[in-house]
Parts: structure tokens; sequence; C-alpha cells
């Protein structure tokens, strides 16, 4: 059984199938809670509430659209996510996990993959036609995206979403080590004011003594309150905060735009040029949101495609 069998083909009554994904959340925040009696069990709720959540949010990604020139020229969407037909191709060749997986599997001639990228507006002064008249310096809002990035590049769809959902997980995973490790950071903090305030201690006339030993005493309490929030035992609270309500810390929104082959976005669907295109955006994947899609490339091995990638991956490994 493959690891993504392993992770996705449990049912909640069959704990062997959920041991991987157990064993890989508990090693993504504390190696150590493996070490704890019975922590399969522990934590197999929040585990397999966010590993379904994960499976069911990579299948729920759109697509896939097909990424080439023809579908440039045709498909509106497409259309939309590249500034021209030459950056359909860069795309690809820019992608870091795109140049390995095709370094390692030079044969292929399609793949499948989770294209990401970042949807920007900024305003311009352009022409616009009213009625028989065309205005001119008219306010205008150009939609753009930029920073294209390809992940989880394999060879069928159903591996490539496989993979994202896989992505997810760790993802919603990573989120619960940031819960553990800001704690961490809050116990440093309050050790450095510690040592701050014996200093200041030592030097303490009659007058000023009373007020820095009341903060010290205050101090000295927080830091244990801190000291014990981070016993093995409490992590619980931080695997169930997130992964029991995955879906407030990483889910997919639609927005609806309609924009017209420049880019040029208009408020409602009236409009005789524009067209209304569905967006789907990643929300609290990083710091910065996503619009993300299935891709599907396909004549990897058309000369100038293949030269390409191949000159991309030789420069990276200079």
């Amino acid at each position: 059984m493959g690891l993504f069998e392993q992770l996705f083909g449990h049912t909640h009554k069959d704990m062997p199938a959920l041991l991987p994904a157990i064993e890989r959340a508990v090693n993504q925040v504390e190696p150590l809670l493996k070490h704890t009696s019975g922590y399969h069990n522990d934590y197999y709720k929040p585990v397999s509430t966010a590993l379904d959540y994960a499976h069911s949010l990579a299948n729920s990604v759109p697509g896939p659209v097909t990424l080439n020139r023809e579908s440039y020229a045709s498909d509106s969407f497409v259309h939309a996510l590249f500034p021209s037909v030459d950056f359909v191709v860069d795309a690809f060749c820019t992608s870091q996990s795109m140049r390995d997986y095709y370094h390692n599997h030079p044969d292929t001639d399609q793949l499948y993959a989770l294209m990401g990228m970042r949807r920007f507006e900024k305003s311009v002064m352009g022409m616009q036609l009213s009625g028989e008249v065309i205005q001119r310096d008219v306010v205008q809002k150009i939609v753009y995206f930029t920073s294209h990035t390809l992940e989880n590049p394999a060879a069928t769809e159903q591996e490539a979403r496989e993979q994202v959902a896989l992505s997810f997980f760790d993802n919603l995973v990573g989120k619960v080590k940031k819960r553990v490790e800001a704690r961490k950071q809050e116990m440093h903090a309050q050790q450095q004011e510690k040592d701050m305030l014996t200093s200041r201690l030592r030097s303490a006339n009659i007058y000023t003594r009373p007020a820095l030993e009341q903060e010290f005493s205050r101090l000295i309490s927080e830091m244990q309150t801190t000291a014990s929030s981070q016993d093995l035992s409490n992590y619980m609270e931080d695997f169930e905060a997130i992964l029991l309500n995955p879906e407030q810390h990483l889910r997919i929104e639609q927005k609806s735009i309609v924009l017209d082959s420049m880019g040029i976005r208009y408020e409602n669907s009236q409009s005789k040029t524009g067209k209304e295109i569905l967006f789907n955006e990643l929300i609290d994947f990083d710091r910065r949101n996503w619009t993300v899609t299935m891709v599907h490339c396909s004549q990897l091995q058309s000369e100038s495609f293949a030269d390409r990638l191949e000159q991309a991956y030789r420069r990276l490994a200079i």
C-alpha cells in the first residue's frame, strides 16, 4: 500500500490506516510526543478530521485547465492569467518543482499540477466607448497575475490531487507547530526580561526596589504558566484548535470578476466587452492569498519546451 493510499484510504474505524498520518503530524510538531502513552489514540480525531478536510479541499480545486498556446487564445480564463502567450511556457520553466520533476522523469510527455499565482489590480488611464462616443482619460482597473508557481506535478490528475491534499494537510499541521513555537518564543522573551529585572534589582535602592520586586513576582508567575503550557500533555489543545477547525485556517473562496481581453475590470456583467470569470483563491496558505487551479500540460517532449526546461535546470544546478 502506497503512502497516499495509507493516508487517504482510511475509515474512522480503521486506526492502522491512519497511523502514518498521525506519525507524520507528530513528527512535524514535536517528535517527543511519540514517547507519550497512547498518542495514536489521542491524536486520532484531530488528524483524521484535518486529513479528510485536506482531501476534500484538494478535490475542490477547479480544473484541470490545459496550458498551451491554443488554450491561451481560446480560453478566457487562461488568457486572463498570463500577460502574453510566451508566459505560459515561462511559468513551467521557472517552477522549481516542474524542473525537478522533468529532470527525474525526462520521458514524460504530459503532467498535471497545482498552479498558484498572485492576483493584483492597478488603476490606469485609458479609453472607453460610451454609446458611440470614445471617452479618453478614463480611470480603469487592470487585473493581472504574477509569481506563477506550479507544485505537486504528477503523471495523472488523481495523483496530483493526492499530493496537493498532503500539502494542504502539512500546511495545517504547520499551523499547529507555529502555536507551539509561539509559546517557546514567549518563554525566551520572559527569560530575557527576568535577566534584565534581576540586574536592575541588584542595583536598586530602597525607593525603587519595591516596584521592581512586584514586577519580578508578576513575571515569575507568568513564566510558571508559560512553562506549564509547554508540557507535552498540553499539546493536544494545539492540535485540536487547528485540526478540528481546519476551514478556519485554510479554505478556498470563489471570486467572480468581469474582465475584457485586455484584463480591464468592469463592475458588472452587463459590459459588452467583458466576460465574467470565476477565480478560486486559497486563503491562509501563507501570508498572502493564492489564486489556484489544477493545470494539465502535454507535449512536453517538443524540442523547444524540453530544451528550455533543461536549460533552466542547468542554470539552477550551477
